[in-house]
């Protein structure tokens, strides 16, 4: 039999409705598989091993019932470490954060209703604040593939984990394409939906404006289960409430013949792209052109200006600031020395940030976001790079936050669903992934054109060998 930590969360639903394995059994190899490879990786936090296999008896318990069963009876989840968990501190990646505890956020609420084994909590960097998952709560995070490199981030813990087999599915945070580069650095899939179609209701949140809860999987049919079980609209979150209920698993009726996808090689801005990027992007455009798509090149509206109040003050740092500063009063004074060093500035600006400015950027924003809305009037989709392989650990330009999310942080500005989507593998064997974008509200289109994109390049099968080569105790570099 196939191992039970390789199934992807329909593979499990279908297996128990068969009778083939039990819940208990699945969650058993999989906190096998993290207590035996996740000393290699640091992906997760922590791990509830106790709450875990309690989640997995019940969810056996109603299998063995008649009727109906929840949308995810049974399959391990787990949560980046900015979704506030009840019984276990949630860090947001911060030693500010150690002993922080909170209720369940909406998201933990209903995978719990849907019956859902949550595992733990992933790794992030401090406050989501980097593309790469290095904090000051214990040794960053590897990629699975070549455990030199980084996994990205910031949900880069969850990404690693997904990618590693330590469960199918995550729930992530994006807000500048902090689900999308991990997910692409790691070989897996990845969805930004459409802004607040997975409602942000919690004790912090820190990017109001730009933060999309996401998830990640390593399949798009695990990722319309997922987004079936946890999106639609939360009153305690009004811009939930701009989107209708949907179906995700719609995706899989219907095909994308005579689509128009626009096609940008760098937003009109002269990003230079590898080889290996352009390569990859060329095939993208061939799958496109075999699904029967027309396929345009033309650049989108480029988000305008910088994202800074003045200079040194970041445009979002009061946000983050904000976030703090309502759970724990005073932080500054308290907490400034825990910081690490790419938090600290942020921080020390956002006590400053002023209002006035803010709300130009907002202005901009949305101006933005209607740019968009309207360009894409003349395309179903967009197509563009992602990012190149993913770099060292060490690497000098590994955080380099305004390179690394040239792609993607547009469209938390626009709000529109956008995909990280796996295409094949760079000349040093490590995963390259391209995005597909789609109109504001077209989630479902979206994933029906990365699933006919999976179908003809099929992804799942394509595995990371690095921390099944290397002995447990072998640490990466």
């Amino acid at each position: 039999m196939t191992e039970l930590w390789r199934l992807s969360a329909a593979e499990l639903l279908d297996g128990y409705a068969r009778r083939a394995f039990s819940p208990v059994e699945v969650t058993a190899a999989v906190l096998e598989r993290i207590a035996a490879k996740d000393g290699l990786l640091h992906s997760f936090l922590v791990v509830d091993d106790a709450g875990a296999r309690a989640a997995a008896r019940r969810a056996e318990a109603t299998w063995l019932q008649a009727g109906e069963k929840p949308l995810l009876c049974g399959v391990p989840v787990h949560l980046k470490d900015t979704i506030d968990m009840a019984g276990f501190p949630t860090t947001y990646g911060s030693l500010a954060f150690r002993d922080n505890f909170q209720a369940d956020a909406e998201i933990v609420r209903r995978l719990r209703a849907a019956g859902a084994v949550i595992l733990g909590k992933t790794n992030t960097p401090e406050f989501a604040l980097s593309g790469v998952t290095r904090n000051r709560l214990g040794p960053p995070t590897a990629n699975p593939w070549d455990l030199r490199r980084t996994a990205g981030g910031s949900t880069g813990g969850g990404a690693a984990a997904v990618a590693a087999g330590f469960g199918p599915l995550c729930v992530g945070t994006d807000s500048a394409g902090s689900v999308r580069l991990p997910a692409a650095y790691n070989g897996i899939f990845a969805l930004k939906p459409s802004f607040q179609r997975i409602p942000a209701v919690q004790a912090w949140r820190a990017s109001p404006a730009r933060s999309h809860n996401g998830p990640i999987a390593r399949t798009v049919r695990d990722t319309a289960l997922l987004m079936n079980a946890i999106a639609g609209p939360h009153p305690l979150d009004p811009d939930s409430a701009r989107h209708a209920p949907v179906d995700y698993l719609e995706f899989a009726r219907g095909d994308v013949r005579g689509a128009r996808v626009a096609l940008s090689r760098d937003f009109g801005r002269g990003i230079a792209l590898d080889a290996d990027q352009a390569r990859i992007l060329d095939e993208a455009r061939a799958v496109l052109n075999q699904l029967g798509c027309s396929v345009i090149e033309d650049d989108p509206p480029a988000p305008s200006g910088t994202d800074e109040l003045e200079p040194g003050v970041w445009a979002y740092s009061g946000d983050h600031y904000a976030a703090a500063e309502a759970l724990i009063p005073n932080f500054w004074e308290k907490h400034a020395d825990d910081l690490t060093d790419y938090a600290r500035p942020i921080y020390a600006a956002g006590r400053h940030a002023l209002a006035w400015q803010y709300r130009g950027i907002l202005r901009r924003d949305r101006a933005y976001g209607e740019a968009v809305r309207q360009w894409f009037a003349d395309y179903d989709f967009l197509l563009t790079p992602s990012n190149p392989e993913a770099p060292l650990l060490d690497a000098p330009d590994a955080a380099d936050n305004k390179r690394l999310f040239g792609f993607q942080a547009p469209f938390n500005h626009a709000y529109n669903p956008a995909a990280a989507v796996p295409m094949g593998l760079s000349s040093n064997g490590l995963p390259l992934s391209v995005q597909i974008a789609g109109r504001l509200g077209d989630d479902v289109g979206t994933l029906r054109l990365a699933a006919l994109m999976e179908a003809a390049n099929p992804w799942a099968q394509r595995r990371p060998l690095a921390i099944d080569e290397v002995p447990a105790t072998l640490q990466p570099l």
